[in-house]
């Protein structure tokens, strides 16, 4: 029942996520309008409407008042979610660690989300999810020690820092900014700095991947700007649950 419950727990927290995401930097906050509306005729959601995923393969993707297509936004980030939560609870040892990496993870999806929408990352979720994975490292909840954690926060966000200016350096225009390495500020810690290398070859090969198929047949790739927080924040998640055996397998 355990990973059942784990799925169904994702999917209402991606919901969630969801509005977190697509009302930052708007004028509605979390909380008002307190039920969701379609973006394009701001028909107000029904229960039946909103239930997380299903709602959205009901309705074949589309509002059911004006036949609108609902953006993948949503529900991507309700499946996003819901496997990170099931991943989560596969690995993890304790009723504690798994609750901390719902934590983190929902940080990380719902900051993802802001910088795919607006290239911005903001600091009440960067600075307070690294306060958490230290927080959460010094008491014992994650596999990461305190101290390699402090060491991960410290390292990793100076490395990209150190990258960031020399690009700028070299070429005269942002290549990456602040946002990100204030985001490994917290990620760093989450894997700790013998694990760095991991996160930054995952982040960069789904970064790779995600360059290739979409940006294929464009003409303007060196002015094209990509948000790096989703790479480093997947590359992070991955590299907590799965760093062993990747670095095993290039082994």
């Amino acid at each position: 029942m355990y990973l059942p419950f784990a799925a169904l727990l994702g999917l209402i927290l991606g919901s969630f996520y969801s509005v977190c995401a697509s009302r930052y930097g708007t004028e509605n906050t979390i909380f008002k309008p307190s039920r969701s509306r379609c973006p394009h005729c701001k028909h107000q959601l029904t229960i039946r409407e909103n239930i997380p995923l299903i709602s959205f393969i009901l309705q074949k993707g589309r509002c059911r008042h004006c036949k609108t297509r609902i953006p993948l936004f949503y529900p991507l980030i309700e499946l996003t979610s819901m496997c990170w939560a099931v991943l989560a609870a596969m690995h993890t040892s304790s009723p504690a660690e798994w609750i901390t990496l719902m934590v983190v993870g929902g940080i990380c999806i719902v900051a993802s989300a802001i910088d795919l929408r607006t290239f911005l990352l903001p600091d009440v979720l960067t600075y307070s999810g690294a306060v958490l994975v230290l927080l959460a490292s010094y008491a014992g909840f994650l596999q990461v020690t305190f101290v390699d954690a402090l060491l991960g926060a410290v390292i990793g966000a100076f490395a990209l820092w150190a990258i960031a200016a020399l690009y700028k350096l070299i070429r005269k225009i942002d290549g990456m900014g602040l946002g990100d390495v204030k985001f490994m500020f917290m990620l760093g810690a989450l894997v700790g700095w013998q694990q760095l290398s991991i996160l930054i070859l995952v982040a960069s090969s789904c970064a790779l991947v995600f360059c290739i198929i979409s940006l294929r047949g464009k003409s303007n790739l060196a002015t094209t700007y990509i948000p790096f927080g989703p790479f480093l924040a997947s590359g992070a998640l991955i590299t907590y649950l799965f760093g062993e055996q990747i670095i095993a397998f290039l082994r």
